[in-house]
């Protein structure tokens, strides 16, 4: 026959060995999350530094390539002056811009880390404006000084031609020759303009006070 008191003691020395168990095992994962937890952290750290040192090199990188826009372009190119620049270049006309502009892509070329639209970014930052609505307003600007230099030219032949034919006349009239009768198509009178005579009543004097 069983002895209870037996039974008793094999069943609990059953559950606290279980109880050993459990607790050897919740340890055993809070363990191992704490390790996990802490190569995550450990990940993230070395993540963000270098992450950091990307950024360092490449704001380095960037100041590089601000510094070769502002002594090879801009310095040696314009002015020293960063404001007497600006006012030289946008003085410039549409041929010197573009000389201008071939240069600074010969000079772009040679730092391929750097691209075009970069350094058009880093001259609008100086007041030196090359994108590619500047270049279609400098020829709009061009076109436009020609057709005012033109209108200006045909006005000048035009008041010398007729400071030259007043001249003519009044030399003519000095010689005592009478001008040339008109001629041309028919007026309103349906007559030739050289068969237009002046009424002989409009030619004698009005008496204003009649």
């Amino acid at each position: 026959m069983a002895n209870p008191e037996a039974e008793k003691r094999k069943r609990e020395s059953e559950r606290k060995a279980k109880d050993r168990e459990d607790l050897a095992i919740s340890q055993s994962r809070e363990r191992l999350k704490l390790s996990q937890n802490a190569k995550k952290a450990k990940i993230t750290l070395v993540t963000r530094q270098k992450r950091e040192r990307e950024s360092m090199k490449e704001t380095k990188k960037l100041k590089e390539a601000g510094d070769w826009i502002e002594n090879d372009i801009i310095y040696k190119l314009l002015d020293k002056d960063e404001v007497r620049a600006a006012k030289v270049f946008n003085a410039m006309n549409k041929r010197e811009k573009m000389k201008f502009l071939d240069t600074v892509q010969t000079i772009t070329s040679r730092h391929h880390d750097y691209s075009d639209d970069a350094v058009v970014d880093a001259l609008d930052d100086h007041g030196i404006d090359i994108s590619k609505k500047a270049r279609k307003r400098w020829e709009e600007t061009e076109l436009q000084q020609e057709a005012e230099n033109m209108h200006k030219y045909v006005n000048t032949l035009s008041l010398e031609r007729s400071v030259n034919l007043w001249a003519e006349a009044a030399k003519e009239k000095n010689e005592g020759k009478a001008p040339e009768p008109v001629s041309g198509s028919k007026t309103l009178t349906k007559k030739n303009q050289n068969q237009i005579k002046i009424n002989p009543i409009e030619k004698e004097p009005q008496n204003k006070s009649a």
